[in-house]
């Protein structure tokens, strides 16, 4: 077990912000970026959360490496962008190609 959870065992408070299903009844469109590898969080957390506000989210996985996406390649850079800028989201079931070094 990792120490971080493990330190946390037998303390007699109860949690603040308990694990639930996500309710979200009114948001706009919102865009979420994840790496399939993350050294961090685990893509299936992404996925989950993604199942939980289907019709709320859009999923744009980055098919590489690493725990930050937003500068990892001109597709997520233009994907970011677009959504700040715009409010436009990338159709579902789209994908980010990992990045390539020269």
């Amino acid at each position: 077990m990792h120490p971080a959870v493990a330190g946390c065992i037998g303390w007699p408070d109860e949690v603040n912000n308990p694990q639930h299903r996500l309710r979200m009844t009114e948001a706009p469109r919102i865009l979420m970026l994840h790496s399939r590898h993350d050294p961090a969080n685990h893509f299936s957390w992404a996925a989950k959360v993604h199942r939980q506000t289907r019709g709320t989210t859009v999923l744009l996985p980055y098919e590489g490496a690493g725990h930050s996406v937003h500068g990892r390649s001109d597709c997520t850079r233009d994907a970011v962008d677009d959504y700040l800028t715009e409010l436009k989201v990338p159709r579902a079931g789209s994908s980010c190609a990992p990045a390539t070094t020269s």
